[in-house]
């Protein structure tokens, strides 16, 4: 997809209590679209013990996902806004790098023939990546190691007519837990990554 030179845009470095984003948007974007579309490629996740565990299959997982993400991304955004989700194959994006503060930073743009039938705004999100960490505990005194599930995305919002990217970053949340991982801790990282994605965009409540 054909890049506009002029979308270098203003920055925003955020690390807030909800996870982090680094992300920029288009100066020129000032209008909220009547409609946008969300793809979302295959969620990838380190441990497939958890899918198991809370969600019984990958396919059930990858649906949850895609359900989630839609219904979050709709929570942060304007309500006379209409959208769908569409999980889609890696292959609908080709990874390009695009400027960001004084570096650069690879996001998915959607191939151009891939959006037959796809018009206005597009939400593109790939890669989707889930994985666990463990802090552990060195205290004499004894004490439990701490555990977290994380996600980590990149994306770009473009508008398919003109092939303007309006905004473009990568977004990461990390939720706590102790003993066992529950469908709340999932819940929780795609609720903030989808708030990072629309925040500061005309999508924004």
């Amino acid at each position: 997809m054909k890049i506009n030179a002029c979308i270098v845009a203003v920055l925003s470095l955020l690390f807030v209590a909800c996870g982090g984003t680094r992300m920029a948007v288009n100066p020129n974007w000032t209008t909220t679209p009547d409609k946008f579309t969300v793809l979302i490629s295959e969620p990838y996740v380190a441990n497939s013990d958890d899918v198991t565990d809370d969600f019984g299959d990958n396919d059930a997982f990858k649906q949850w996902v895609a359900d989630y993400l839609n219904e979050s991304i709709g929570s942060y955004s304007k309500k006379n806004t209409v959208h769908a989700i569409k999980l889609v194959d890696d292959n609908w994006f080709v990874t390009t790098q695009l400027p960001l503060g004084e570096g650069e930073i690879s996001v998915p743009l959607p191939k151009k023939e891939m959006m037959d039938g796809i018009t206005g705004v597009v939400v593109n999100v790939h890669p989707m990546r889930f994985w666990r960490e463990t802090d552990m505990c060195h205290s004499r005194n004894g004490c439990m190691n701490n555990h977290s599930l994380n996600l980590k995305v990149m994306y770009s919002i473009v508008s398919v007519e003109d092939g303007n990217v309006l905004a473009y970053g990568g977004a990461y949340d990390k939720s706590s837990f102790t003993f066992a991982m529950t469908k709340g801790n999932w819940e929780s990282v795609i609720e903030c990554v989808a708030k990072k994605i629309v925040e500061k965009t005309p999508l924004e409540k």
